[in-house]
């Protein structure tokens, strides 16, 4: 399984997580993660929040997937400053449920903000496979270096546990 499998839907049935790891118990669970990437499927009305937590005290394995369906609204605001090599840092975040409503805010260090609202959302963490190839030369390709080893949506995974929004049916 890949991370596209789990923004696209396919997830089967997993180990409830803790409930210090659940977000949406308590949005304190995502602090100490970093956002790496924003998956948008614009026709699918998803948006996916993968996270590196290489630097999370509370969350176990090696990424995670915050996945919201029936998305009406994504923000994503940042400094100025801010360029592709920055490390987006979860300082705090706040969740909110209502029937058939879900909205999360994400603040990060150094400043940025992301709002996503839709109706409902899911969470797992993942363990990523250890990348098989060499790191790239980082003098010709100082992008590729930090990417290296990061999970993106075509990494292989291999699921620990997940957690549901009361919104979700599935």
């Amino acid at each position: 399984m890949n991370v596209n499998d789990l923004l696209i839907g396919v997830r089967g049935e997993l180990p409830e997580l803790l409930d210090e790891e659940n977000p949406f118990l308590g949005a304190d669970a995502l602090i100490g993660a970093q956002i790496t990437r924003i998956l948008v499927d614009v026709l699918g009305g998803t948006v996916g929040v993968l996270l590196e937590l290489g630097q999370s005290t509370r969350l176990r394995g090696t990424t995670a997937l915050l996945r919201v369906t029936g998305v009406v609204q994504q923000n994503w605001h940042c400094t100025p400053t801010a360029n592709e090599f920055t490390a987006w840092s979860i300082t705090g975040a706040t969740v909110q449920e209502r029937e058939n409503e879900f909205h999360v805010v994400i603040d990060c260090s150094p400043v940025g903000a992301l709002l996503v609202v839709g109706s409902a959302a899911d969470f797992t963490l993942l363990h990523a496979a250890a990348p098989v190839v060499a790191p790239p030369d980082h003098p010709f390709d100082p992008r590729a270096l930090i990417r290296f080893g990061i999970a993106d949506e075509s990494t292989e995974v291999e699921p620990i546990g997940g957690a549901r929004s009361t919104g979700s049916c599935c």
